[in-house]
């Protein structure tokens, strides 16, 4: 066993660990906000759509609506776990469970902004071609990902 803090199990609930909760916490206040803000452009959208508007145009926009809501909700599951189960908190279990609603939150606003990224630019270009460039910020997302050797993982690190 290592002279570090972090590996003594007796000093594993210190006030140490709180601010690891503290730091979750606050991935969750951020993105919480932001797609919030997403959602109030995307829902003013849907309510007064353009005039030029298909129904594939208002089906996409309802999908990310959506896909915005569900992220709302996700960002803001961590606040809700953890006054749900205060009492038997356990900073382990609620770092695992806070990235698991964030990883589904992140997942729910980059399918929102693709979608509204593809919707505008349909409305400049045909529909393969638009969807297509709304598609490169996500693939050089995933391939710089694919580059630093990252995996997404739940084991709480």
């Amino acid at each position: 066993m290592s002279s570090r803090s972090d590996d003594d199990p007796t000093k594993r609930f210190s006030t140490e660990h709180y601010s690891r909760v503290a730091a979750d916490l606050d991935w969750s206040i951020v993105l919480g906000a932001a797609s919030s803000i997403s959602l109030g452009f995307i829902l003013n959208i849907t309510i007064n759509p353009p005039s030029y508007f298909q129904f594939l145009d208002s089906m996409i926009l309802l999908a990310a609506l959506y896909a915005v809501t569900v992220a709302t909700a996700m960002f803001i599951m961590p606040v809700i776990h953890h006054l749900m189960h205060y009492r038997q908190f356990d900073v382990e279990k609620f770092l695992l469970t806070t990235k698991k609603y964030v990883l589904i939150g992140i997942v729910c606003v980059m399918l929102a902004m693709y979608l509204g990224l593809g919707l505008a630019l349909d409305s400049k270009l045909p529909i393969l071609i638009s969807y297509g460039l709304a598609s490169l910020p996500f693939i050089f997302i995933f391939l710089r990902f694919l580059s630093h050797g990252q995996k997404i993982s739940f084991d709480g690190t």
